[in-house]
């Protein structure tokens, strides 16, 4: 027979009351009988009901996150960081992934609600204007939007200075000495999309440089769209000197393009990215990226969302996190000779503010 909160109390020697109290945290218990309550717990198996505990008040400690793509090394990070938050705060987290798909988005979102979540992060799939009745099917439970702004009147939201990213990028290529930079593009309706394409035309005009409309490709913020676009940019009569992939998929099908056609990285084209992640420095050669602070902004969305839940009702915070290129092997200046080729060292960092021009430093 399962232990139940009686026998924990009779072992540790306190109320029911008390058993109660330390195992919801619902109020201060002393250290000693903290302790004993836990090392009865323990000693029995006791798991508490906590279905039906959350049956009875008609709420729970679940709380949702909606990723586009769990195979995407930013989303996979995003959820390592919120699930690792919420834990400490004593939350479970309940995940979903949408594939990209609004329909199935918007399918979790409800789901959500039934099983009596008390909010959700969402990394939105669609365009804003999608999310125009997104109350009529969650009601009022809170949604912190991450990475991709929703409804900035209504909801939460923590993203990357999406534009400062690529400025930060491309005053580090300019330097270099490139002026035929192509760049593959995000979806447009969406504002990382929208802002990295900005910041990539501002980095050039900034420079004196125009913007070539053939080497603005469509990406989709996808492996094997990225992949289509940088084989079409390798056929064009005169190629780019430097690739700007605006996410990691991306950068992954414009590697892959360039290795399959025999197009040295750096030696012919330069490629540079948004979006650091784990293997980025393993490559042959490793990887100039810029890096988003992924725990940073997992846990102040999780934090936003708690503070929702537990009664702020103020006005919706938008908190947006400034970017940090980090500088490996994969750009060179154009048409360096191999003496001039970085050898294998030691990445250096730089970080720009959100809203200001990027300034370059050395870490």
């Amino acid at each position: 027979m399962a232990a139940t909160m009686k026998d924990v109390a009779r072992l540790a020697e306190v109320s029911l009351a008390t058993v109660s109290a330390v195992l919801s945290g619902s109020a201060y218990v002393s250290p000693d009988l903290t302790s004993r309550v836990q090392k009865a717990v323990t000693a029995l198996g006791y798991a508490p009901n906590t279905v039906a505990r959350s049956l009875k008040k008609g709420t729970t400690k679940l709380i949702g996150l909606v990723v586009p793509d769990i195979t995407n090394p930013f989303f996979t990070e995003v959820v390592h960081h919120v699930q690792k938050r919420a834990r400490s705060l004593g939350y479970a987290v309940l995940l979903c992934d949408s594939e990209r798909d609004l329909e199935q988005e918007r399918w979790y979102l409800r789901m959500l609600r039934a099983h009596l979540a008390v909010g959700a992060i969402l990394c939105a799939t669609g365009p804003d204007e999608t999310y125009n009745d997104l109350a009529n099917d969650i009601g009022i439970m809170p949604i912190v939007a991450v990475d991709h702004i929703i409804r900035a009147d209504d909801y939460d939201s923590v993203v990357l200075d999406n534009v400062a990213a690529s400025r930060i990028v491309m005053q580090h290529i300019v330097a270099l000495g490139h002026t035929r930079v192509a760049i593959l593009a995000g979806p447009q309706h969406l504002v990382p999309g929208r802002d990295r394409l900005a910041g990539f035309v501002e980095g050039l005009r900034a420079a004196g440089l125009e913007v070539m409309p053939q080497f603005v490709r469509q990406g989709a913020f996808g492996e094997e769209e990225a992949y289509k676009s940088a084989q079409a940019l390798l056929e064009l009569p005169q190629r780019p000197s430097a690739i700007f992939a605006t996410n990691n998929q991306m950068l992954i099908g414009a590697m892959r393009a360039l290795a399959e056609a025999g197009v040295s990285c750096p030696g012919d084209i330069s490629v540079v990215a948004i979006d650091d992640f784990p293997w980025a420095s393993a490559f042959s050669p490793a990887l100039t990226t810029v890096r988003q602070p992924v725990d940073a902004m997992a846990e102040s969305a999780l934090d936003m969302l708690v503070d929702r839940v537990t009664g702020f009702d103020g006005a919706p915070r938008h908190i947006v996190f400034p970017p940090e290129l980090v500088v490996r092997q994969s750009c060179v200046a154009p048409n360096a000779s191999d003496a001039e080729r970085p050898k294998r060292a030691p990445a250096r960092r730089a970080k720009a503010k959100p809203a200001k021009s990027p300034q370059l430093s050395h870490a």
